[in-house]
């Protein structure tokens, strides 16, 4: 049975979203120092690289990050592949009957691994958000930082997505992933009262 790790290694050079601090890490402790252990600091966002956003990222009443149930973070997943070239749209959706989960590969694939931010990645567009409310799938995953356009002025997918208490699965890294169904296994930190969090994410093969 395959693993597949679909999780950004976090890295100084990976491109936080614009405005939003970049990772740091500082080196408290370190045996070559002559410390007894190596230690670091680390700060981070919490929307930084692969990273799940709870519906209260963009929903005050929404569910928090430690309150996501686990059997919406594992479970059958489908990964599909998508030939749009700027949105995601209904005409773009699978069959939806039985999903509860699914990860959308595109052509943003050729963007996921760079230092540099691009802003025409991508993103899902409203209808096919309604969509997948409505269908009654609970986790969206996109290979790109936000699964809305860069300019969204109010986040009309995010609130339609968290506004139905889906969990979104940003910044997943499905380069090396053939389309079809899987395990998804994500796990995000479990911070009390967070809107998100980086995960790690991996998918296993169905057998």
């Amino acid at each position: 049975m395959s693993l597949y790790d679909i999780t950004l290694p976090i890295r100084p050079d990976m491109p936080p979203w614009p405005g939003d601090a970049p990772f740091l890490q500082a080196i408290t402790s370190a045996i070559m120092g002559g410390d007894s252990c190596n230690v670091s600091h680390l700060s981070i966002g919490s929307h930084f690289g692969t990273h799940i956003d709870a519906p209260y990222h963009f929903e005050d009443e929404g569910i928090r990050l430690d309150q996501i149930p686990l059997d919406v973070l594992i479970g059958p997943t489908l990964v599909h592949q998508v030939d749009a070239s700027d949105v995601i749209t209904t005409e773009d959706l699978p069959d939806l009957s039985n999903i509860d989960r699914i990860l959308f590969k595109t052509s943003n694939c050729r963007y996921i691994g760079d230092v540099e931010f691009h802003t025409n990645y991508i993103s899902v567009g409203l209808d096919a958000a309604q969509a997948l409310t409505e269908a009654g799938v609970k986790l969206v995953g996109l290979d790109y930082y936000s699964i809305e356009t860069y300019i969204a002025g109010d986040y009309p997918v995010h609130h339609q997505l968290c506004g139905k208490g889906v969990i979104l699965l940003e910044g997943v890294d499905l380069r090396s992933i053939d389309p079809g169904m899987y395990e998804l296994i994500v796990l995000p930190l479990k911070i009390e009262g967070c809107d998100g969090s980086p995960c790690r994410a991996v998918l296993r093969d169905i057998t």
